[in-house]
């Protein structure tokens, strides 16, 4: 099955960047959420993947102030659990 665009549930919200799904929800503290988010977007809601393009492009390190991280499916949630101090391989 392709990803292509995911198709909207009638109670999930849509970023505000992209228009897509938001199937993330995840916690950043203000200060980082102001320094990547364009002023624009601050009192918005914005996925993870656009967060992650916007601190790209701000050069913004947010992975270790990252708090809380749940995908949020139409059949299920899982929480995922945010480690720090682990290097990941391939």
């Amino acid at each position: 099955m392709g990803m292509g665009v995911r198709k909207k549930h009638p109670q999930q919200q849509t970023c505000k960047v992209c228009s897509q799904p938001d199937k993330f929800n995840f916690y950043v503290p203000d200060a980082i959420w102001n320094a990547v988010v364009p002023s624009l977007y601050r009192e918005r809601v914005v996925c993870l993947y656009c967060f992650d393009e916007f601190a790209r492009e701000t050069n913004v390190e947010y992975a270790s102030q990252l708090s809380t991280l749940v995908f949020a499916g139409n059949r299920a949630s899982f929480e995922f659990q945010v480690v720090r101090g682990t290097s990941v391989t391939h």
